[in-house]
């Protein structure tokens, strides 16, 4: 019991703990867009994948205008002079040309979201505003989490990533944590899209049956549970006659238990409210 108690209170912290980061990251983003809603300058955004590279423009109207700064906003970090990274950070760096001072940060994470200033050194001086916004790309296999496919016939698997803002490096395949995309089993396929990746068996056998893994290499996983029917079976949700038959008989059992229940409470209470009332 004692145990019980226990595990009971570490979930309830754990739920609390979850629940105060996720609302933390909400005021956090929701700053974020207050920001760049309420600047007064005009501001262009720029939307960035955690993991990947975001690219922060900064255009010149003139060449050879001296030397170009870039600045964090939220805390006036400074961050490059000239070609130079000034920021500990070494993610940031700047990629110069005679038009344009582009600001680099590297690996994104899900704290550079804000607002970036690029100062050009002009009479007067010229600012730049860029609002950055970070997302988390993820994958999804329609049908997931279980599919169902009959032996011998066709199987394919579509991962699409969702919420990228640039195409995967690899997308790999695995079978029971093995990847298979370097296989050479034959009658099954792997094939690069332009949004993921598909996976094709041509005849499906029993032991292609069980959990696949799309792992794009910069999206969050996702896995199914392939099933394999053999011709005589149906899987639970296909079932049907004895299934429901036996689903009918169950119900009408309970019916009338729970109907009998209800008669013996009416009449002990009836009989209790006969006693206090001759007894009292």
């Amino acid at each position: 019991m004692f145990t019980v108690l226990l595990i009971i209170l570490a979930s309830q912290s754990v739920h609390r703990s979850t629940e105060a980061v996720l609302q933390r990251r909400h005021l956090a983003n929701n700053q974020i867009e207050r920001d760049c809603l309420t600047f007064p300058e005009p501001i262009k955004e720029v939307l960035a994948q955690t993991g990947g590279t975001a690219v922060l423009p900064c255009k010149l109207t003139e060449p050879s205008v001296g030397i170009v700064t870039w600045i964090r906003r939220k805390d006036r970090q400074l961050l490059t002079v000239g070609s130079t990274t000034h920021s500990p950070d070494a993610r940031f760096v700047v990629r110069p040309s005679s038009s344009d001072w582009s600001l680099l940060i590297k690996k994104v994470k899900k704290q550079d979201a804000g607002l970036y200033e690029c100062q050009i050194p002009t009479v007067p001086i010229q600012h730049q505003f860029i609002c950055l916004k970070i997302t988390e790309a993820y994958s999804v296999i329609p049908g997931a989490p279980d599919l169902y496919v009959k032996q011998g016939s066709s199987l394919r698997l579509e991962c699409q990533l969702m919420a990228a803002t640039e195409p995967p490096i690899y997308v790999f395949w695995y079978r029971h944590g093995r990847m298979i995309n370097y296989d050479d089993e034959s009658g099954v396929t792997v094939k690069a899209t332009k949004n993921g990746s598909t996976l094709l068996v041509e005849k499906t056998k029993s032991n292609h049956g069980g959990n696949y893994t799309c792992s794009p290499s910069n999206a969050r996983p996702v896995s199914v549970m392939i099933h394999v029917i053999e011709e005589e079976e149906k899987p639970a949700a296909m079932q049907g006659g004895g299934d429901l038959r036996s689903s009918a008989i169950k119900f009408s059992s309970n019916l009338g238990l729970t109907f009998i229940m209800l008669l013996v409470v009416h009449t002990v209470q009836k009989y209790l409210n006969i006693f206090i009332l001759r007894y009292t």
